[in-house]
């Protein structure tokens, strides 16, 4: 009985120290962009007017609402992009904890978004959630943040490349 016990025991210590090991997958974290400050002199001029949807979830771990200024940027695989200063009101807290706040934004028409970065400036330490973009012709993207964005750097994804 005791010999079948050990047989046992190190059959199975031979069969785990054989297991390939599995690497988890995760969502792709946010990454640091350019600076606030350099934004208007490397906007591309875009010709056209289209019409945006971007719906910004506030977290549910952010300060109960905010003064802190939040500015957006959004692309495209052909490095055309459109910045969008300022999106909070300057006189009230506009994005507040749990909330979804809906922004249409009337822009150059780009091709299809696959990049989109945040810009905060303020002490508040907002948190996003989500960011959801639905532009004219394409259907809707998501970028999952539920982290604080830093001070004056632009903050998000860019999946050009796997567009």
């Amino acid at each position: 009985m005791k010999t079948l016990a050990l047989i046992f025991t190190f059959s199975i210590i031979v069969f785990f120290s054989h297991a390939t090991p599995t690497t988890l997958v995760t969502e792709p974290q946010p990454q640091l962009n350019q600076s606030a400050s350099n934004l208007q002199q490397n906007e591309t001029r875009l010709s056209g007017s289209c019409n945006y949807m971007v719906n910004i979830k506030t977290s549910c771990h952010s300060p109960s609402y905010t003064k802190d200024e939040i500015s957006l940027l959004f692309g495209d695989a052909h490095d055309s992009q459109v910045y969008v200063p300022r999106l909070d009101d300057p006189d009230s807290g506009t994005f507040e904890q749990c909330t979804t706040n809906e922004l249409e934004i009337l822009a150059p028409c780009i091709k299809k978004i696959c990049k989109l970065y945040l810009f905060r400036n303020g002490t508040d330490g907002w948190i996003p959630e989500t960011v959801t973009a639905y532009d004219y012709d394409n259907p809707p993207i998501k970028f999952y943040y539920n982290i604080g964005i830093p001070q004056d750097a632009g903050y998000g994804y860019n999946y050009c490349d796997k567009a």
